[in-house]
């Protein structure tokens, strides 16, 4: 099909919009309504469970959609199943392992924290990460067969799942209770119905188009082996920014506390945690679409050796650029405005949050990068390196935040400042990954180029409107006015000009890449991953299948003995 990737990618990107626009119907009633103790008890307990299932939300789907990609490209869809149903099965070990530390380290973790009453919040999201696990195997399958409307659907039920049974919740605790620690735990709740409803859909799904496949652990040693040694290091490098945001929860708070803030180092906290993350997890969703979009065909590009391999790499980064960087632009240049539009009760908690948003949206931009190329080194076995990348950047946020927190005058901002370093080093080293393995031709940095200027012609002209605007309409008018302007002129630019097209988008297809042709490099791994994996591949298959032989022998023996 014609630009699939385009409609896969256009699709993913308005669902992640959809799920975003519900879920700040989900936030901003609870910003607005909701205590400051209980929005604190909130996000205190969040970034735990978030640190919990990134195995669920990131490790095994990718695993899982690399190993489905790679044995889809050699149309081996008795392997694929298999795979399916051991991971499912390795979830379902993992989902319970959550509930039980969520459950059980409630009380210790909410008492180190200095907030008690925010236990029954991690009761509620240890339910939670119980059935999110469950889901993780089916979107992880989905992704991999390239059946991206199934997830994409999945989430936006989980969406749709969460604000409406979450919010029902908060209005029944505040009613009933008017208790801001059951309130809080309310707020959580949303997101174990989310995952119910989701886990629902997924496993329907999967029942109507797919044969059941019955499987023992025991018999696929080398494939669960397989799947352990990819999703570590996934894992690790997935789980590195939740576990900052744990760090950051406890840091922050102390560090604030020692320079004076006292009560209200809690209350400035939710500045990043409560405010600001929500709205860049909105512009995530557009590259976390595209992330979720190249890996299966980098995989597969790079499993048949593709011969345009190169192209697809780097219209994948010159993509994730001009996706990141006109939203990075637009929250640093309407952070204040942003925060107004959603939190209109919360003006004076706005003021000084805005810094910390403005900060954090010109880190969006490397957030796009780095999540990109973390795709396409996965799709290029070289899943470990993001991980390195990303842990270099981590170390350096720690001391930063550390210093700049310390200092009356940044306060909260240095948690921001060190966040926005940590994406930019991490994205650096991913491309300098890519740059090394595969030569980049120069007509991508031109277009980069042009990206650039589009982006700068796109702020300057956004903000020159609002000023006009503001003067005769009010500030949500003036805000989407500019917001609409600037959408139209990036869009103008960018596909007038060719600096993205469809014949680029093309560079994802099956069919070969016609568009600015150049020699390709064979990618050249900085060490011996690759053929590691490869050997390993090998290795699990030639088991799985002498596993299966073993069992036809058996049932043949069995059939001659009656």
């Amino acid at each position: 099909m014609k630009n699939k990737f385009a409609k896969q990618l256009g699709f993913l990107g308005i669902v992640g919009i959809l799920i975003k626009i519900i879920g700040a119907l989900y936030r901003v009633p609870l910003g607005n309504f909701m205590t400051n103790n209980a929005v604190t008890y909130y996000a205190i307990a969040y970034p735990w469970y978030t640190a919990l299932i990134v195995i669920s939300t990131s490790a095994l789907p990718a695993v899982i959609a690399k190993l489905t990609a790679e044995a889809g490209a050699k149309t081996a869809m008795d392997e694929q199943l298999t795979i399916f149903e051991v991971s499912k099965r390795l979830m379902m070990l993992f989902g319970i392992f959550t509930f039980i530390f969520l459950i059980l380290g409630a009380k210790i973790i909410s008492g180190i924290n200095g907030y008690p009453e925010s236990v029954y919040s991690f009761y509620v999201l240890g339910i939670a990460s119980f059935f999110v696990a469950l889901n993780a195997a089916y979107r992880g399958f989905f992704q991999g067969t390239q059946h991206l409307e199934w997830f994409g659907i999945s989430q936006l039920l989980e969406q749709l799942g969460r604000v409406i049974c979450g919010l029902l919740a908060v209005a029944a605790m505040v009613i009933f209770t008017g208790v801001d620690a059951y309130t809080a735990a309310a707020g959580t709740s949303g997101a174990a119905f989310g995952a119910v409803v989701s886990w629902i859909y997924s496993t329907s799904r999967y029942k109507k188009s797919y044969k059941r496949v019955t499987v023992k652990l025991s018999d696929y040693k080398p494939l669960i082996v397989k799947v352990i040694k990819m999703v570590i290091p996934i894992a690790i490098g997935a789980s590195i920014m939740p576990l900052l945001s744990i760090i950051d929860s406890t840091m922050i708070v102390a560090r604030l506390r020692s320079i004076g803030f006292g009560d209200q180092s809690g209350v400035m906290f939710t500045y990043i945690q409560f405010y600001s993350v929500p709205i860049i997890n909105l512009a995530q969703v557009i590259f976390t679409a595209l992330q979720v979009s190249l890996l299966p065909m980098i995989t597969r590009a790079y499993t048949v050796k593709h011969p345009k391999l190169a192209e697809k790499v780097y219209y994948g980064v010159l993509l994730s650029i001009a996706l990141g960087l006109p939203m990075g632009l637009g929250i640093f240049g309407f952070a204040e405005q942003i925060l107004l539009f959603l939190y209109p009760a919360k003006a004076e908690t706005i003021v000084e949050a805005t810094p910390v948003l403005a900060i954090l949206g010109l880190g969006v931009v490397f957030l796009s990068i780095y999540q990109a190329s973390t795709g396409i080194l996965q799709g290029l076995d070289q899943y470990k390196k993001p991980v390195r990348n990303l842990f270099v950047g981590a170390v350096v946020k720690i001391i930063l935040a550390y210093i700049l927190l310390g200092m009356v005058d940044v306060n909260i901002k240095g948690a921001a400042i060190s966040t926005l370093t940590a994406y930019a080093i991490a994205a650096l080293l991913n491309l300098s990954v890519l740059f090394k393995g595969l030569k980049c031709p120069a007509v991508i940095l031109k277009k980069g180029a042009g990206v650039i200027a589009a982006n700068i012609v796109m702020i300057v002209s956004a903000k020159g409107l609002y000023a006009i605007v503001s003067q005769h309409a009010g500030m949500r008018v003036s805000l989407l006015l500019s917001i609409l302007a600037a959408v139209v002129i990036y869009a103008l630019l960018i596909f007038k000009t060719n600096l993205i097209s469809l014949k680029a988008l093309q560079a994802f297809e099956e069919e070969p890449f016609e568009e600015e042709p150049f020699e390709e490099e064979p990618f050249e791994a900085a060490d011996q991953d690759m053929t590691l994996e490869n050997n390993e591949s090998a290795s699990m298959k030639a088991a799985v299948s002498e596993t299966e032989s073993e069992a036809v022998q058996d049932k043949s023996k069995e059939s001659e003995n009656k």
